[in-house]
């Protein structure tokens, strides 16, 4: 006897002589019954102390003379649900509705707590003309993982010999490259996980040693800067030079992806000063005016190498970057924090944001994602020669800056503090924190994380 037949020799052990008038219609005397079962809504009466109960959608589905209620999204993390009240409204006022749970059966009445811990749980319906019913299988889920956790794990120990290198990965066309300089030779690494890493032909073109830190991408083209030549390629093999000696400005560095175009830092040869300009149609274009800079001059507190940038729409879909820490033209490390965005009615403007808000100290090495409509900041070393070991994570799109409630987002334990490491975000919201170095050691160790919520 299957479970549908148990449940409907329980609903019949009642009084025949019962007459059910819930569900019955009176008119000149004569009572109107009906044939209909189907439930129209169910959701949960509103629980102060269980919000989650009533901010998602519950479906309803019918098949033949049975049906599905549940939760189009998952109740969220916490939600209690050994002690809720259902509350079902029906097409037709039916003459008999139960719930069927795993230890006991309900009488329907609209104000019934019931425990929907144990799952399935079943809906009887007699209609109120006593000859039709349904049953309705109720599934509720509740999400299992904490959805303000990140989830970190180590992925690989070591892709390349440990030595001194300069490393900078990208993703590019659902697969991640790395590119590896020990100052003597530059390899190229391919992987698609994470997991294990392909080494790749040599790259061509580059010159040696190669400071691939420095490299840029725009779009699916790579750029790296040294002295007055420009290298380019848009296979991540095969590089291409520009020769800019001949132009009244001299390239220092790629910058940033910024306004769909790709900065950079130059030099006018005559009076050594630095300014911003945007490469395209193989030449350098000055960028001005720029509001908060004299004369679209680079104040000498700017840095030229050892930054991060980070290009990125703020909450007013504006487009914006960070220029994160690094050092100046003269090797001196800062803690800068510039901000350039660009506004409509006044155009590009620049500021430093650490003027007001100085929430570290000078750091260099360190790397920049945004990540869930915030920006996350990993690694670096300070003035004091110190490696951060925590995450910081601001909210206010880099104005100020804090440590992340470790309970929720904490890297695992075998992992070293370090700088220069390279960090992406690949299209399924993964982090890949890949390699580093200290005075002492180089990392080419992979950890991953997420953050659940991303998941979902």
């Amino acid at each position: 006897m299957n479970l549908f037949t148990k449940m409907r020799k329980y609903l019949y052990i009642l009084t025949i002589g019962v007459v059910l008038m819930v569900g019955c219609t009176i008119t000149d005397n004569t009572v109107e019954t009906s044939s209909e079962t189907r439930v129209n809504t169910f959701t949960f009466y509103e629980d102060t102390a269980n919000l989650g109960l009533t901010q998602v959608t519950y479906k309803v589905e019918h098949t033949g003379d049975t049906g599905r209620i549940y939760c189009k999204d998952s109740l969220a993390f916490g939600t209690r649900l050994d002690s809720v009240v259902p509350y079902v409204t029906y097409k037709a006022t039916p003459a008999m509705a139960k719930f069927y749970l795993p230890d006991t059966i309900i009488t329907s009445l609209g104000t019934d707590t019931l425990d929907f811990t144990e799952q399935p749980i079943y809906l009887y319906v007699l209609s109120s003309d006593m000859e039709h019913e349904r049953w309705y299988r109720i599934d509720i889920a509740v999400h299992q993982a904490d959805p303000d956790l990140f989830v970190w794990k180590k992925l690989a120990d070591q892709i390349f010999a440990p030595q001194n290198c300069d490393i900078k990965a990208f993703y590019i066309g659902e697969l991640m490259y790395l590119y590896v300089n020990n100052g003597f030779q530059t390899q190229l690494y391919r992987s698609v996980n994470g997991y294990f890493w392909q080494l790749m032909e040599a790259p061509m073109g580059l010159p040696v040693p190669c400071s691939v830190r420095d490299i840029l991408q725009y779009h699916d083209t790579l750029y790296y800067v040294d002295g007055d030549k420009l290298y380019t390629t848009t296979d991540q093999v095969n590089w291409s030079m520009t020769d800019y000696s001949g132009k009244p400005y001299s390239l220092v560095n790629m910058l940033v992806v910024f306004d769909d175009k790709p900065w950079c830092i130059v030099q006018e040869r005559a009076s050594e000063k630095l300014r911003l300009g945007i490469l395209y149609e193989d030449d350098i274009h000055l960028v001005a005016p720029i509001h908060g800079l004299d004369n679209n001059v680079l104040p000498d507190n700017f840095p030229i190498s050892d930054f991060a940038a980070l290009p990125f729409e703020s909450s007013s879909e504006r487009p914006r970057a960070m220029i994160v820490g690094g050092r100046t033209l003269d090797g001196t490390p800062v803690n800068t924090r510039w901000n350039l965005e660009y506004e409509m009615s006044a155009g590009y403007r620049i500021v430093d944001f650490s003027i007001e808000q100085p929430s570290f100290n000078s750091l260099t090495g360190v790397s920049v994602i945004q990540y869930d409509k915030r920006l996350y900041m990993f690694g670096g070393i300070d003035n004091d020669l110190t490696y951060r070991s925590n995450i910081l994570c601001s909210d206010d799109e880099g104005m100020n800056w804090y440590v992340p409630d470790t309970a929720h987002n904490r890297l695992p334990n075998d992992y070293r503090s370090r700088q220069k490491q390279t960090v992406v975000v690949d299209d399924d919201n993964n982090i890949y924190i890949i390699g580093g170095q200290t005075n002492t050691q180089t990392y080419s160790d992979v950890y991953r994380g997420y953050l659940n919520s991303m998941k979902w």
